[in-house]
């Protein structure tokens, strides 16, 4: 199985046996790729140094960050609904305190995106919480 590593820049997350050269989303043109290249970071590295803040921002819509922040400063926002709660957008991290607390929540319907510097790890999402992802017919 492959291990992922993640573009530091825009934390979109890829599953590969070597260091990828380049990062497609920081090659789109809504992104940049860095003066000095690519940085990537493995998963666990990530977790050693960084945690999932989660700001409850109405009753049913909570946010949830990387603190400190880690690439573009993503962040996710999930939706709460008697028929199945949406999570918009990703953060490249999943952590066991957010899956606990998603799976509190009822756990995840789906998952949404507003443009590709949020797919982050979303397979790693839609596997844990066994839902479908939404990708808009243009970046797909």
């Amino acid at each position: 199985m492959n291990e992922s590593i993640i573009c530091g820049t825009c934390g979109t997350a890829y599953q590969s046996n070597t260091t990828p050269d380049t990062c497609t989303i920081c090659l789109d043109e809504r992104q940049w790729v860095p003066e000095n290249g690519q940085i990537w970071i493995k998963p666990s590295d990530l977790l050693k140094n960084h945690s999932v803040k989660l700001n409850r921002l109405q009753d049913n819509l909570y946010e949830l960050l990387i603190n400190p922040v880690f690439a573009i400063g993503q962040r996710a926002l999930l939706v709460l609904s008697e028929h199945g709660n949406i999570l918009w957008d990703c953060i490249p991290m999943l952590d066991e305190m957010t899956m606990e607390f998603i799976k509190a929540k009822g756990g995840l319907k789906a998952i949404a995106f507003s443009h590709p510097h949020f797919y982050s790890n979303m397979n790693d999402w839609a596997e844990y919480f066994n839902c479908p992802v939404y990708i808009h017919n243009n970046d797909a």
